[in-house]
C-alpha cells in the first residue's frame, strides 16, 4: 500500500513537473521544440518513466483497468489516443519512432492517470502530488525571473521553468492547483492560501494572458465555492482582494522589472484589453491559415499530424481537430467536452467539481492552444476527471 502511493506521487511529479521530459532532452532542443510543437516528444529517460508507471499499474490493477473499459465514455477518450496511432500507419505520410512513441506516451500516460483517480487508497498521494508540482513550478518561474533569465524558457523574458514553454507552464500550474482544489468543498486553510499565492506568481512569470485569466476565472470560482453561501460579502471580499493582488503584482513588475518587450506587450494587453482583444488579432490569423487547409478535406481532415508541419500553428484546439481529422474530429472532441458536462450534473459539487473545473479549463485553453491532447504534464488532468466520471456513473447505475 505504502509502495503504491509513493511509485503514483513519484510518477505524478515526474511528469506534471516536466523534469522527465526535460531531462530527456525535450526541453533543450529549442529550435526542434519551436519547430514541432512537441512537448509530448519523448526522449529515453521520459519515455522509461512513462512505460515503467504504466507497466506498474497496469499489473497491479488489472482488474480496475478491466472496468474503466467497460465505461463508454473511457473507450471514447481513448480512441482520441489510439486511433491517431493506427492513422499513421496507414497514412502515406512518414512518420519517425519519436512520433510513434509520442502518441503511445500520450495514450498510456492518460490510462495510467484514470486507473490512480480511481483508486481512493491514492487520493492523498494525488494531491500531495499536485501541490508540489504547483510549488515546484512556481518556485522555477520566479527564480528565472528574478534571477537567472532564460534559463530554461524559450520565449525572451517569460518564466517556464522545465516546462520549457510559457504557456504549456501556465496551463499546467492552473490545471494541478485545480486538481488539489477541488478535492474537497470546506473552508479555506492555510495550505490552500498558501498554494493560491504560489499559483499567481508562478501564472504572472509566465505572462501568459490565457493563463493569468484562466487563473483569475478557474481561483475565484473555486474559492467562492468554499466561503458558502451564507456569506455573499465574504465572497465580494475575496474576490477583490485575489483581483487587488493580481493587479498589484503586475503593476510592480512593469515598474520596476526589467522585462522583455514580449513580456510587457502581454501585460499590457491584459491592462488595456483584457488579453483579448490584440490577442485575437494575432492568433486569429494563425487560426484563418489553418481553416484555408480544411476546405478541400472538410469531413475527414488533412491526416494526422498536419498541424505540426503547418509554419505556426492554429493555437486553437478545435480548429485543429478540423485541420487534422475535418467534422468528424472536432464533433468527437465536443462530444467529449458534452459527455464529461452531462456526467457531472448527476452529482454534487464534492464528486463533480473536478469535471466542472477540468471542463472549464479544457475549454479555456482550447481556445489558445492546438496540442492539449499531445502535452503529456498536463494529461494527467485528463485522467483524473474521466476516473471521476467514472464514479458518478457507478454510482447512478447502483443507483445511489
Amino acid at each position: 500500500m505504502k509502495l503504491n502511493r509513493l511509485v503514483a506521487f513519484v510518477w505524478l511529479v515526474l511528469i506534471g513537473t516536466s523534469v522527465a521530459a526535460y531531462y530527456s532532452g525535450v526541453g533543450t532542443a529549442f529550435e526542434d521544440f519551436i519547430a514541432e510543437n512537441a512537448p509530448a516528444e519523448t526522449g529515453a529517460y521520459l519515455r522509461n518513466v512513462v512505460l515503467l508507471g504504466a507497466a506498474y499499474f497496469l499489473l497491479l490493477f488489472r482488474t480496475q483497468f478491466l472496468r474503466l473499459l467497460s465505461f463508454n465514455d473511457f473507450l471514447f477518450i481513448l480512441l482520441l489516443f489510439v486511433v491517431p496511432i493506427f492513422l499513421m500507419v496507414l497514412s502515406e505520410r512518414s512518420f519517425d519512432f519519436g512520433d510513434y512513441t509520442s502518441q503511445i506516451s500520450c495514450a498510456l500516460v492518460f490510462i495510467v492517470a484514470s486507473i490512480i483517480g480511481m483508486q481512493t487508497e491514492l487520493n492523498r498521494p494525488v494531491l500531495i502530488a499536485a501541490y508540489a508540482i504547483v510549488v515546484v513550478g512556481s518556485g522555477l518561474n520566479l527564480y528565472e525571473l528574478f534571477f537567472d533569465n532564460n534559463l530554461w524558457s524559450i520565449a525572451p523574458g517569460r518564466s517556464a521553468g522545465f516546462y520549457v514553454n510559457p504557456n504549456i507552464t501556465a496551463g499546467a500550474l492552473v490545471g494541478y492547483a485545480m486538481v488539489y482544489l477541488t478535492a474537497r468543498f470546506d473552508r479555506v486553510r492555510r495550505a490552500d492560501v498558501i498554494l493560491l499565492a504560489l499559483l499567481i506568481l508562478g501564472v504572472l512569470t509566465t505572462f501568459s494572458r490565457a493563463g493569468i485569466l484562466a487563473c483569475l476565472v478557474l481561483v475565484m470560482a473555486l474559492v467562492f465555492t468554499r466561503v458558502g453561501s451564507e456569506f455573499p460579502g465574504r465572497k465580494i471580499f475575496v474576490a477583490a482582494i485575489i483581483l487587488f493582488s493580481t493587479v498589484a503584482l503586475a503593476q510592480y513588475m512593469l515598474q520596476t522589472l526589467e522585462l522583455s518587450e514580449d513580456a510587457i506587450t502581454r501585460m499590457l494587453s491584459l491592462r488595456n484589453s483584457g488579453g483579448i482583444g490584440d490577442y485575437g488579432e494575432e492568433r486569429g490569423a494563425a487560426a484563418i491559415n489553418a481553416l484555408d487547409l480544411v476546405v478541400d478535406n472538410l469531413l475527414f481532415g488533412n491526416g494526422v499530424r498536419t498541424i505540426y508541419s503547418m509554419e505556426e500553428g492554429p493555437h486553437n484546439m478545435f480548429v485543429a481537430m478540423l485541420v487534422d481529422y475535418g467534422i468528424v474530429g472536432l464533433i468527437a472532441y465536443l462530444v467529449v467536452i458534452a459527455r464529461l458536462m452531462l456526467i457531472a450534473r448527476r452529482a454534487d459539487r464534492n464528486l463533480s467539481g473536478m469535471i466542472w473545473a477540468f471542463v472549464t479549463w479544457l475549454v479555456i485553453f482550447s481556445f489558445v492552444s492546438h496540442n492539449l491532447l499531445d502535452t503529456l504534464v498536463t494529461l494527467p488532468l485528463m485522467g483524473f476527471a474521466l476516473a471521476r466520471a467514472y464514479k458518478i456513473h457507478s454510482l447512478s447505475s447502483q443507483g445511489e
